[in-house]
């Protein structure tokens, strides 16, 4: 098998055991027994489970940024563009769980680390910059500064999201099928409130 194969196994596995147990239950012979790999394989490629970690998130962090950039230039207006790359965040972190559960923890992954700062995170980051700065000079967010609109842009869509995520809303009325409706709800409310 080519060692491209093994990393995706492993990693696959990692994520899928981060979303039902959480990352504090992941164990390298768990992760090799659902990889079917030997229970040495995954430290020969990551070394340890931060190597695991840091894999994840910068997985994470291209594929987030790769999905609000298609939802935003699928759309002509500035604030549908942030809408709906406020849509691909959320729909991301409902698809991701063990990617997403991972790439928010400094404690895990220190995405800000000033000896290697991880180029995917700032990326991501600098796609939700550029669409609130010109959601803001197109007159979106009642006078806020992009980098303020930014700020309030992404705490909506990443709270809905880790509330969805972990479980923690309120399932008060009719339950949608998909969970990532209700924070697009959120997300769009944002959108009509600015």
């Amino acid at each position: 098998m080519a060692a491209a194969d093994l990393d995706r196994k492993i990693l696959d596995a990692s994520a899928d055991l981060i979303a039902e147990r959480g990352v504090r239950n992941v164990s390298f012979r768990e992760v090799a027994r659902r990889a079917g790999v030997s229970h040495q394989m995954p430290y020969h490629i990551f070394k340890n489970l931060q190597g695991i970690l840091t894999a994840l998130a910068r997985e994470g962090f291209s594929t987030l940024a790769a999905q609000m950039n298609a939802a935003a230039d699928a759309e002509s207006d500035a604030g549908d563009r942030l809408t709906a790359a406020g849509f691909a965040y959320v729909d991301f972190a409902c698809s991701h769980v063990g990617h997403f559960r991972v790439m928010f923890q400094r404690a895990l992954v220190d995405v800000h680390d000033p000896d290697a700062p991880m180029e995917e995170a700032e990326r991501t980051h600098a796609t939700l910059v550029r669409l609130a700065e010109e959601a803001a000079a197109a007159g979106y967010g009642r006078g806020l500064p992009g980098d303020a609109l930014a700020a309030l842009a992404w705490s909506t869509a990443h709270g809905i999201a880790t509330l969805l995520i972990e479980g923690t809303m309120p399932d008060k009325g009719p339950v949608p099928e998909d969970p990532s409706e209700v924070g697009h709800a959120v997300v769009r409310a944002l959108c009509h409130l600015l």
